[in-house]
């Protein structure tokens, strides 16, 4: 198994090493780490020597552009000018050569893997999580898109796909599941399982060995499914009475795209908060999965405490 953290090439989380080799020293005990490229690394902080994994770019609001649906598309964003400049082109086109760049990427660093969100959610459906598209759906294009990007690679680089709690691929009904990965026609394929995601599946959850509890009961249901996850993202956060809270009574839109995206990623911190998954069952959980990568995924505001993160959650583990 391989051991590592995630980490962008965001200017905020660069700022962190003053090196290569700093970053090397902060990667004691670690593989690497799971890279999420969002601009090119200046100071060559980040070398594939430390890259282990690589994250696609992530498009909340994507379906209705992929199908053409103008109408729709333009609400999102104010105007499709807008949508335009965000997808970087007119049409589906510009998914594709988005995430054939991601792949570029990945061999760039000499990934092992690349991880792809399968997810689907407006602004407004992000609060309410009643939502426009079904799971099938969101699956579906997303096999497709993930087919045509992947039609000329030659396998060296391993494909995970990722569940999360809006509308797509959760990992709560095996049904859905095994439909995404019948899906994907490339081979080297295979499962990123996020607890944290996961526990946002089901907001009755009070603490982590409840939580703890829940993932292990999806495992139950997934039986041979089980058999696909070939990574866990580690990390949880215990926010059911938030969620349902904001689901019961969302706040009103704010009127620009600009002013509801940052409104929607606040929400989503305040969701899904990247913290250790420290109770004493996890380190059972994870023998039990058994993945081939394992990634520490913290939201920090400082080198000084994912520092500590990362050593809450390896002491669990060891314990």
């Amino acid at each position: 198994m391989k051991l590592t953290f995630n980490l962008s090439t965001d200017k905020d989380d660069l700022r962190r090493f003053s090196s290569s080799d700093d970053l090397l020293f902060a990667l004691d005990g670690f593989d690497g780490v799971e890279l999420m490229f969002l601009g090119n690394d200046d100071k060559g902080i980040i070398t594939p020597s430390s890259v282990v994994g690589l994250h696609m770019h992530y498009f909340p609001f994507w379906l209705d552009f992929y199908k053409g649906n103008s109408e729709r598309v333009a609400a999102e964003f104010d105007s499709l000018d807008k949508a335009f400049l965000y997808y970087g082109g007119t049409n589906k086109d510009a998914l594709i050569r988005r995430f054939k760049s991601d792949l570029d990427t990945a061999h760039k660093y000499e990934a092992e893997y690349v991880v792809f969100h399968v997810s689907e959610s407006s602004a407004a459906e992000n609060f309410t999580l009643s939502f426009e598209h079904t799971d099938a759906e969101v699956i579906d294009a997303s096999c497709e898109i993930l087919n045509e990007v992947f039609a000329d690679e030659d396998g060296s680089i391993a494909l995970l796909v990722e569940n999360l709690w809006q509308s797509g691929f959760k990992f709560t009904c095996p049904n859905m599941t095994k439909r995404l990965l019948d899906g994907i026609s490339y081979k080297n394929k295979g499962i990123m399982l996020d607890t944290g995601h996961l526990l946002h599946t089901n907001t009755a959850i009070k603490t982590q060995e409840e939580g703890i509890d829940y993932i292990h009961s999806m495992l139950d249901c997934h039986k041979e499914l089980c058999t696909h996850i070939r990574g866990v993202h580690l990390n949880q956060s215990i926010t059911g009475d938030y969620i349902e809270r904001i689901k019961t009574s969302p706040p009103p839109l704010l009127p620009t795209y600009e002013e509801r995206s940052m409104q929607m990623f606040m929400h989503a911190f305040k969701t899904d908060m990247h913290l250790p998954f420290t109770c004493s069952k996890v380190k059972a959980l994870i023998e039990r999965i058994s993945p081939e990568y394992l990634t520490f995924e913290f939201m920090t505001s400082s080198r000084e405490e994912h520092s500590l993160f990362l050593k809450q959650q390896l002491e669990c583990l060891k314990n």
